[in-house]
């Protein structure tokens, strides 16, 4: 009880002191515990409505109608009977128009033919509330979503063009199963009949489209029979998934998100237990007293740690019990937002499991940054009375080692925990640890640095660099603090810019910005003609296209003896490839290795790959890779590596190019980059023109494209700078309590210089230029360090093409350094103002 009521007292005491204390645990435990909690909560409505999320209990789905073989294969293994319901849709692209012909405009829209077992979970929402039924397909109807409503300018039972066959709008839907709110697409979705649709003529030969067959089988295992499916069906391109393969992917991706936030959070209230360690290394500076007549009066070194070790613990309770209040809050905020980006009737609030979690790193994290400034009450001596010199250094015996080791291990295993992964745990450790060595290594270094400063002309030059290696000086944890809270926000924006120049497109005057796609052979002269008359400056360029799988490689480094291994050990390569021929480079391509082609050429075909995949999949000149095209075994010879600039893309961007000779005689279809007119009626009118002449050619506006990556973009940016934006408050809270727990060795340090002769003028400059050194310092180590970090996961991590943004860099560092000055100022304000005599009485 001794223990219990000497904390309690103490804590009344020194609360105000403390009050920093509370503020840096209380950010990253509701940082923590906001992340946790909405992604939870999202997760566990996402698993709720798993088979509405894929509408299915099981799902199949190829790129082309089905073969015999998998015909007779799916009716071998899937049971029909009662309560078990099959569902067949087919899912194409096209463009689509008003009857009207005043109406100068087309769109490219994703039609979905259905049947009437659609949908097989949850319901399909109409305007008005009206009840959704099969029937209103019927005869030709279709249903659209809103927006091609005001893009066409028509209403319920207009009629328009899919192609070249007329349908009448029969409503308007607001909601389907299956589709989340904000899901990125080409097009407007519209439903028409499956049976419109196949008499339509839009899935002829060539056409791209999407076959799916459903099932709705309650109680039976679907899990089990997809495995047997996949069997059955290995090698002809059949994609098999369940309810519970989409609530498991949803998990994972999810809990990586969750586990990436949390490690946010954790970084956060890493920070936030650097403040605590400078809270209280001050504090105990100056109780030190306090220990001393404790001491004298017989307590024991033991029992006066766990006075100070009960009050930590304290003090975390408290810390964290306010973190859990902001928390809430923000969750009260956020969730609304959040279920409404994700489409989901879903409430999101405070979690259990995320409120123990974040106030148990709170109070740990508290515990861990507070016990080896806490050790040194063990060396007080009672003497400390009768002197008022400085106390000595920290003293490193056994327990100060033992204390460090452990701290250590257990934030490796907190970073683990919350990351999910114990190699990304102890890089953040390790590389958390790096940091800080280096910070406190520059700090003596600045020390050293800052001595021939002493001898300045300049006053505050002078008496700023002789503070800077003062005893008590708050060189490293103003470098700590600001020095990592740098490093993490730059290397933050550093990232963002590397994301943002990997997924720009260059918009050139020149460059085309419409896309003509599924051109037929017997259409290329008609197309090319309509080009010509509509743009007589430019010569149309129609690019060959066809789809190929590759199902084997025998390579130097890498044998892939079949389609099963390739998807199994391919590391993506079993996924479908669009593959053209021509006869020389593309503008935005350069040779990297071998030729482009050989004058003498090897027998058989022969392919130019992509830099990129070569080096992801170790691909190499002379390696030999089996293709399948349109079901036809096509062996070729890799005779060169081209590099692509994709952020120009447009003049030519595919992973495997053919030498002419070969692939001419299979069917290929065109696409046709075209530059269209800048006037948006005359840019309708063109794509209405085209679309009449030629129904099945989908037109795609890369303007309306970008914009929807614009969208994407923005979201991202906003997260990241929310995120940079917790980390970096975090840093300028630690920066402000770091300062202010030295105000009374300043206050007597400024009381002396103004009897001295200082003015406050005099006074406050020292204090930037002190400040502004250390801003300095801080600032150029986080922004290096910022830059090894871009730099690894770009190149690492997120393969992105690395460029340093200098920048970024100098604006950062000037920032850290204008930052510490203005906060070192502005927090000493009151000790500037104070009266000389008043503090030189009180000493």
């Amino acid at each position: 009880m001794f223990i219990v009521r000497m904390a309690w007292r103490e804590m009344r005491r020194s609360w105000r002191r403390l009050l920093f204390f509370f503020l840096c645990l209380s950010i990253g435990v509701a940082s923590i515990v906001t992340l946790r909690s909405v992604v939870q909560s999202v997760r566990s409505g996402l698993r709720a409505e798993a088979r509405t999320l894929l509408g299915a209990d099981l799902a199949l789905s190829t790129g082309g109608p089905w073969t015999p073989e998998a015909q007779r294969a799916i009716g071998t293994l899937v049971e029909s009977g009662p309560g078990i319901t099959r569902l067949d849709t087919v899912e194409t692209l096209t463009m689509a128009r008003p009857a009207d012909p005043e109406k100068a405009v087309s769109r490219l829209v994703e039609v979905l033919g259905v049947g009437p077992e659609y949908p097989l979970y949850g319901a399909l929402e109409l305007d008005g509330g009206r009840p959704y039924s099969h029937a209103v397909l019927a005869g030709r109807g279709a249903l659209v979503r809103p927006e091609l409503l005001a893009q066409f300018d028509v209403a319920v039972g207009d009629e328009v063009f899919i192609g070249d066959a007329r349908f009448t709008i029969r409503g308007v839907v607001l909601a389907e199963p299956g589709r989340r709110a904000g899901a990125f697409s080409f097009g407007t979705r519209v439903f028409v009949d499956g049976r419109d649709l196949q008499e339509s003529g839009l899935l002829g030969y060539g056409s791209r489209a999407t076959y799916r067959l459903l099932w709705r089988m309650p109680g039976r295992d679907a899990a089990g029979l997809a495995r047997s499916l996949r069997d059955a069906l290995r090698g002809q391109f059949v994609s098999v998934r369940t309810y519970q393969s989409t609530e498991d992917q949803l998990g994972r991706d999810l809990g990586r998100a969750e586990d990436y936030l949390s490690l946010v959070g954790l970084i956060i209230v890493i920070l936030g237990g650097v403040g605590v360690w400078s809270v209280i290394r001050v504090f105990v500076a100056q109780t030190l007293r306090n220990v001393a007549i404790l001491k004298c009066v017989g307590a024991e070194a033991r029992q006066i740690l766990a006075i100070y070790v009960a009050q930590v613990v304290l003090m975390g309770l408290t810390g964290s019990a306010i973190g859990l209040l902001m928390a809430a809050a923000a969750v009260t905020w956020l969730g609304p937002l959040v279920a409404t980006a994700a489409g989901l009737e879903v409430a999101v609030g405070l979690t259990a499991s995320a409120a123990a979690q974040g106030a148990g790193i709170g109070l740990l994290v508290a515990l861990l940054f507070a016990l080896v400034p806490l050790l040194e009450v063990r060396h007080v001596r009672p003497s400390l009375l009768l002197r008022a010199s400085e106390p000595g250094r920290p003293r490193r015996d056994a327990a100060w080692f033992a204390s460090a080791v452990t701290i250590g291990a257990l934030l490796v295993g907190l970073a683990a925990w919350q990351a999910g992964s114990w190699r990304v745990g102890g890089l953040l450790a390790g590389g958390f640890a790096g940091v800080s060595a280096i910070l406190v290594g520059a700090g003596a270094l600045l020390v050293r640095s800052a001595r021939p400063l002493q001898r300045s002309r300049h006053l505050a030059v002078r008496y700023a660099s002789r503070r800077v290696g003062r005893p008590g000086s708050q060189v490293r944890p103003v470098l700590l603090a600001v020095g990592i809270g740098a490093f993490l926000v730059i290397g933050v924006r550093l990232l963002q810019d590397d994301l943002l120049r990997a997924m720009a497109v260059t918009m050139r005057p020149e460059s085309p910005d419409l896309f003509l796609i599924d051109v037929q052979p017997d259409q290329a002269d008609g197309v090319r003609t309509f080009l010509r008359m509509r743009n007589p400056g430019a010569e149309p360029v129609l690019i060959p296209v066809l789809r190929a799988r590759i199902t084997a490689i025998r390579g130097r480094d890498t044998t892939l003896d079949s389609y099963e291994d390739v998807r199994g050990r391919g590391g993506g390569l079993g996924r479908e490839y669009v593959v053209t021929y021509r006869s020389a480079l593309a503008g935005n391509e350069r040779l990297v290795a071998g030729q482009f082609w050989p004058s003498t050429p090897p027998s058989g075909a022969q392919v130019s790959v992509e830099e990129g995949l070569s080096e992801r999949q170790r691909l190499s000149t002379g390696d030999v890779i089996r293709f399948d095209i349109l079901g036809r075994a096509v062996e070729a010879t890799v005779t060169s590596i081209r590099a692509v600039d994709w952020a120009d893309a447009r003049a030519g961007g595919f992973m495997f190019v053919f030498r002419p000779g070969v692939l001419e005689s299979a069917p290929a279809t065109f696409i046709s980059p075209v530059k269209g007119p800048a006037e948006a009626a005359a840019r309708a009118r063109f794509q209405r023109d085209l679309t009449a002449l030629f129904p099945n050619v989908s037109v795609i506006d890369v303007r309306e494209v970008l914009a929807g990556v614009a969208r994407v973009l923005r979201n991202v940016s906003l997260a990241v700078t929310t995120v940079g934006s917790l980390v970096l408050l975090s840093g300028i809270l630690i920066l402000v309590g770091s300062i202010s727990m030295t105000r009374f060795q300043r206050m007597y340090e400024t009381a002396v210089l103004k009897t001295l002769g200082a003015t406050t003028g005099q006074v406050a400059a020292m204090l930037a230029m002190e400040y502004g050194l250390l801003g300095a310092a801080a600032g150029i180590i986080g922004s290096g360090a910022a830059l090894a970090l871009s730099w690894a996961v770009g190149r690492y991590v997120l393969d992105l093409p690395w460029e340093p943004s200098f920048g970024t860099l100098v604006t950062g560092a000037m920032l850290a350094t204008l930052l510490v000055a203005l906060v070192g100022v502005l927090a000493s304000l009151d000790v500037l103002r104070r009266k000389p005599l008043s503090t030189l009485r009180a000493g």
